[in-house]
Order: structure tokens, then sequence, then C-alpha cells
């Protein structure tokens, strides 16, 4: 039975760094979003001032879509990086850009500064952000739905795009050796979507994205769902959790101790650092 549940996200709006972290790097804003020496200085500050067991980046949501030819606010450090305006007045104008180059521009720094923290021996988590998050910065994201109503076939060429792109992202993460890649997408949500596209975009998209992205990150890096994602795939029986024995701890030090024996896990918020388990388990995630 369909039993759609919404997971309430805290953390979609935390973008930028304390008032201590830029006082303890000593970085220039926004230039350090573009150097992966400083990502990395500043991934090791955060996950000291959270006392996290792995550093997090890229610390936005715009690095996918600034690849994709986004026009986005760098922001001043306080105020992370945002869409500026949109780049893109139809899917077609989209349709017809290049597919992200991982050598150049924020999306290469950022996959350097992983590369960085894992030479100096650091577990890395690198969040990735999915379709809709990626758009909504790009376009009106009503275009989409406009477009699903009058040509269904041009929105799944659009999926197909970010797809693509998204998937060439997680085999580049891998080859950074990230430990952790945490999938999300913010602005995909069943509150904002609604049932109806919900599940459309679950089984065109999400399930055989999943897929193909498990089978490049076996045994490589462990994929982290967003909550939001996970309830979306077990309510509609696209999924299902299976016990994974892992010591009692923490939330984040269960993920760890997760590796290599899931493919895919998401219960809980990867950012949240005060969750603890009480229990022996951490829960993976079947797709069916």
């Amino acid at each position: 039975m369909i039993k759609l549940v919404d997971f309430p996200c805290k953390y979609k709006d935390a973008t930028g760094f304390s008032q201590k972290i830029i006082d303890k790097t000593a970085l220039s804003f926004p230039e350090s979003y573009y150097d992966g020496i400083s990502l990395a200085t500043l991934a090791t500050a955060v996950k000291e001032d959270k006392a996290f067991p792995f550093c997090v980046l890229p610390f936005c949501h715009t690095v996918e879509a600034e690849a994709l030819g986004g026009k986005i606010n760098p922001g001043n450090g306080r105020i992370g990086p945002r869409p500026a305006e949109y780049a893109y007045a139809s899917i077609e104008d989209l349709m017809q850009t290049s597919s992200i180059d991982f050598s150049k521009g924020r999306i290469h720094q950022v996959l350097l500064a992983c590369s960085l923290l894992k030479e100096r021996g650091e577990r890395v988590a690198l969040e990735i952000c999915g379709p809709y998050t990626i758009l909504s910065c790009l376009m009106d994201i009503s275009l989409v739905f406009k477009a699903w109503r009058k040509d269904p076939q041009l929105v799944e060429n659009l999926f197909a795009f970010i797809n693509d792109n998204l998937l060439h992202y997680f085999k580049a993460a891998c080859e950074a050796g990230v430990d952790i890649i945490s999938y999300a997408d913010p602005a995909g949500s069943l509150k904002i979507l609604g049932p109806k596209y919900t599940e459309k975009t679950a089984y065109l998209f999400t399930v055989p994205f999943l897929q193909k992205a498990r089978d490049i990150t076996a045994g490589k890096a462990l994929i982290h769902l967003c909550p939001q994602i996970t309830f979306i795939l077990t309510g509609l029986d696209l999924a299902e959790f299976m016990d994974i024995n892992v010591p009692e701890s923490t939330y984040a030090e269960a993920v760890i101790a997760a590796m290599g024996k899931a493919d895919i896990i998401g219960q809980a918020c990867l950012q949240d650092n005060s969750l603890y388990l009480n229990t022996e388990n951490i829960k993976a995630v079947r797709l069916k």
C-alpha cells in the first residue's frame, strides 16, 4: 500500500559559514569557493567545529547547476552561493548546453579538495544534488511541469540528460577517493512536488538512477540518501530497509561503520550529528 511521508528537512537552507570558521581559517570570499586548497581547509575546520567523524563538501546546492551554465551569486562566506538569475528560458535551451566538464570550474575544485583531504587521511563525504534542485537553479521549474503535461518525452529527455551528468559526477567522486556520496534533492520533496509528480519522478528517474549509481560506487563509496528520498522510495514500495550490524554510536559514526557492509543507506540526515543510535543496527536501503 502506498504511504508517502514527507521528511522535514532542517538543513536545506543551511549554507555559509559561521564567523568563528571565517576567523579561524582567515580565508577570503568568494575566492575560497573556487580554490580546492581553501575548500579542503574549510571542510576540515567545519569537521572539527561540529566534532564530525568526516569532512563534508561542498557547502551549498549550486555546484552542479553552475557547471551546467547556471548563473550563481557566490556569496560572501556568511551567505553561501545561491542562484542569481535563470540561465535558460526553456528546457530546449538547457538541452543544447554541453555536459559537465569535471576538469574545470568550481566542480573541479570541489573534487580536488576531496582528493587533498583523502591524501591527509580524512574521511570525506560529498553532497550531490538531484534533478529538481539543479533545475530550480537553472530555470523556472514550472516549465518542467508544463512540459510534462504537453510533451512527456521532452521531460524524459531532460531527466536522461541530468541522469547522465550526475552518474559521471558519481564516477569522478569515486576517482577522487570520496568515502560517502550524500545524495539529496531538497527542491524535489513531497511537499513541493505533490504525490503525483513525486511518484512519477521516483519511477522515471530516482530508481533507475540509483541502480546505475550503485553499480558505479560498489566497493568504492557508500551512497547516503537524504531521508526525504528514502521515505519516498519505501512509501512507494520501491525500496525496503534491511538491518546492518554496527557498534552502538552516533548516526554519523554508524554511517562510517556501514561502509563495506551496505551499498545504500539513509534513514536519517547525514548532517545531524546529535542523533545517537541506541541499537547496534543501521538501516540499509535495498532497491526492489
